[in-house]
């Protein structure tokens, strides 16, 4: 199912409200179960950065040893890290009695994972042409993860309507997820 150019632009607006911590911003979002399950076409839209980062060998900062990750292994890791995560928050919408917001939630998280893709994008070409350098990239990769982080919490307050400390946990949780998945796979 492929979402409509409405939907796509409405549903990245409304990430984007999200940064500002608009509690408005999910009236933006499909939030029925055909907008949940449409929602997974944002890892479609966040894939070009994914493959510059698997692909295209980047810059290192001096004195740190080049990633070289197998593709297919990368790819994997990818694909599960838009299946796992959504799993284990339904389990814990439930434990923490969230479900009635729930599809919103995923439904947000996956948009937003396709906006922030596209900021990072730029940063990756930027480093891989020369115009920023590998170091350069390394001292912005730190607020960048802060600002992610943060980012996640929002939308876990606002959209599943969750406890600063359940916000915490979740994001704490999705970035695990994505840091074993890694580990593990590649």
């Amino acid at each position: 199912m492929i979402p409509s150019g409405t939907e796509i632009s409405s549903s990245l607006y409304g990430a984007w409200r999200l940064i500002f911590v608009d509690d408005e911003a999910m009236a933006h979002f499909n939030v029925s179960i055909e907008g949940f399950w449409r929602s997974f076409f944002a890892a479609i839209l966040a894939l070009p950065y994914f493959l510059v980062v698997i692909i295209w060998p980047a810059p290192v900062a001096e004195g740190v040893t080049p990633w070289e990750p197998d593709p297919f292994m990368a790819g994997l890791a990818y694909i599960l890290s838009w299946i796992i995560f959504p799993m284990v928050a339904a389990v814990l919408a439930r434990l923490f009695e969230l479900t009635q917001n729930y599809i919103g939630y995923i439904t947000a998280f996956n948009w937003a994972g396709a906006l922030i893709a596209q900021p990072l994008l730029i940063l990756e070409v930027m480093t891989h042409a020369g115009v920023l350098s590998a170091d350069a990239a390394a001292v912005l990769q730190l607020p960048i993860f802060v600002f992610v982080v943060w980012y996640g919490w929002v939308i876990a307050r606002i959209s599943l309507g969750a406890t600063a400390w359940i916000a915490a946990a979740l994001i704490f949780i999705a970035k695990m997820i994505d840091m074993l998945l890694f580990l593990v796979l590649m």
